[in-house]
């Protein structure tokens, strides 16, 4: 028993690294994209779409080693589906290192199947002898000052330094296809608008403290992070012209970890301001936890990611996950609708990449309004959502092959509403050739309002984005949400190396209903279901453990529904965005 308590001891150094949370907002940005192979701290929520156990280094006794890695396959093979924490990885790895009794189990990140996900590569080398003296003492605070930003580590602590940061440069041409006034007028965020071709840059860094402590020699685990950030914004962008300096408190949480050593069992509650994502963001993704515009600056780099104020808990028992949590976005002070998320989710895994959840939202809190036609306006606040989501891996046994989908359904507590959405997922990879293409379609569906229905019909998206997932083009997404919205994507992904991952999206966007009340003014009422399509080309490109690079270039075509209230040219915008971390 002292052994497995030695050894969950040097196992909660690993949780410490992000079981405080995304260690730098460079993560959040990152994970809200989509990454080729991300620093540790840089993935935090993104969907793992596989796990792959190998065998780096073995003994004279191969027999030993081979069910070694068997058991270890068996007991990773319900990480697949599940959103990136080194918490829950170093969870679920608890109770494989406490049993093996001899080697060493390491993971690393590696290339997604599509952009939006990533795997988890697990090394087992059993030639390395996992017993010997507890950890010697590091850090800074240690008297080892070339261990900055690690502060201290010991056996049962680990604290450190968070210093990150990012600088982008942009350029559009056409922004708001050729008519920002009409877009822009009255917009609380807009100042001078921008001419034909504005550019600008943007950057930020973020600053400040986390840790983690083991309870004595108890399961249990005490985290926290402290940071601020620092955004500026220099030149006229898509909104306004004026340079913008803005610093304030960006992570501000706590939390309590549970895990049993021996089943991988836990729990995890944590409250503060921090990030909350759930599935691949379609109904909850943390970017819009925060805003990036107005004041605070960073449009397109897009560092603030943690909500005003949430509280997270999450299990796992056996193939059971669940998920419960109450969110209170960072909204813009000159948009604040005081809103608040209060959801649940209850997952089931049957094998590994084949899985089924539930989830239920609704709206707590809010003054914001949904409106009806005659300029009615019904409340937001008792709205609530219904949702059904899998994905299914190898389907039927069809290598490279992967599906999923969602269906959710609205109403109302306090008026007639019957709103709904839904999307199907296909998509094959073919792993076996060079830069391991792979080819999906999906197709969305989020119902708007029927004027001549007696009930409200508009889908309200919640908190839905994340560029890569469900941000439906990069610049369609800024006139458009996941409402009274059908889209057709495609997108084809290469990986010409590990570390690097070049995809190509093509969205089609056509709305449902002429009747568009609530989205943006000036297509409150559309002559056209044809919105428009956008071309997208994306390189992410992790050039070392401290620097991500994403380049971006796009083209957004209007369509007839635009080009009838005068919006006639194609919208291209080109972006360049340095990520770095210490």
């Amino acid at each position: 028993m002292g052994c497995k308590r030695a050894l969950l001891a040097r196992h909660a150094i690993f949780i410490a690294t992000v079981a405080l949370g995304a260690i730098g907002t460079a993560g959040a940005a990152l994970a809200q994209q989509g990454v080729a192979v991300p620093l540790e701290a840089q993935a935090q929520g993104v969907p793992i779409d596989r796990v792959e156990v190998v065998l780096v280094r073995g003994t004279d006794n191969p027999a030993r080693d081979n069910a070694a890695l068997v058991r270890l396959k068996q007991q990773t093979e319900g990480l697949v589906g599940r959103g990136y924490s080194p918490a829950l990885i170093a969870r679920q790895l608890a109770g494989p290192r406490a049993r093996l009794g001899y080697g060493t189990i390491t993971t690393r990140l590696i290339s997604g199947r599509t952009p939006g996900t990533i795997a988890l590569r697990v090394e087992l080398d059993t030639a390395t002898p996992a017993s010997g003296p507890a950890l010697s003492t590091n850090g800074v605070l240690a008297g080892r000052p070339q261990s900055f930003p690690l502060l201290y580590q010991s056996d049962r602590a680990f604290f450190t330094a968070i210093i990150g940061g990012g600088f982008g440069a942009y350029s559009d041409v056409n922004p708001w296809f050729g008519d920002p006034s009409k877009f822009l007028t009255g917009s609380p965020v807009a100042g001078k608008f921008p001419g034909r071709n504005p550019s600008w840059i943007e950057s930020y860094a973020e600053y400040g403290l986390a840790g983690v402590a083991q309870l004595g020699d108890t399961p249990f685990y005490a985290y926290g992070a402290l940071t601020a950030l620092t955004s500026w914004s220099l030149g006229q962008d898509i909104y306004r012209n004026d340079t913008r300096t803005w610093t304030d408190i960006e992570r501000a949480y706590a939390g309590l970890l549970y895990v049993d050593p021996e089943t991988g069992n836990s729990f995890n509650i944590s409250a503060g301001r921090q990030n909350v994502t759930l599935n691949e963001g379609w109904l909850v993704h943390f970017v819009r936890g925060n805003a990036n515009i107005g004041k605070r600056g960073g449009t397109y780099l897009g560092p603030r990611n943690a909500n005003d104020f949430s509280v997270v808990a999450d299990a796992k028992l056996g193939p059971w996950t669940a998920k419960a949590f109450w969110i209170d976005p960072d909204e813009l002070p000159s948009v604040d609708s005081r809103a608040s998320f209060l959801g649940a989710n209850l997952r089931y895994t049957f094998r590994p990449g084949l899985s089924v959840d539930a989830t239920y939202i609704t709206v707590a809190r809010s003054t914001g309004s949904l409106i009806a036609p005659g300029g009615v306006r019904l409340p937001r606040e008792g709205l609530r959502t219904y949702a059904g989501h899998f994905r299914w891996e190898r389907p039927f046994g069809a290598d490279g092959f992967w599906l999923a989908s969602e269906f959710a359904y609205q109403d109302h507590e306090r008026f007639r509403m019957s709103a709904h959405a839904a999307y199907g997922l296909i998509g094959y990879q073919a792993a076996h050739l060079p830069w391991s293409p792979s080819l999906s379609y999906r197709l969305s569906y989020a119902s708007g309002d029927n004027p001549n229905s007696a009930s409200y019909n508009r889908f309200d998206p919640l908190l839905s984005t994340g560029l890569g997932n469900w941000l439906q083009g990069i610049s369609f997404g800024k006139l458009t949400s996941n409402s009274n919205l059908a889209v057709h994507r495609l997108q084809f992904n290469l990986v010409p190396m590990p570390t690097l991952n070049v995809t190509f999206d093509w969205h089609i966007l056509r709305a449902p209903e002429r009747n568009n009340l609530g989205a943006n003014p000036a297509l409150a009422t559309l002559t056209s279901s044809d919105i428009g399509q956008e071309f997208t080309l994306t390189g992410r490109w992790a050039i070392n453990r401290n620097l991500f690079l994403q380049t971006i270039g796009s083209i957004a075509v209007p369509g007839k529904a635009l080009r009838n209230v005068g919006a006639t040219r194609n919208w291209t915008t080109l972006q360049a965005s340095l990520y770095w971390s210490l």
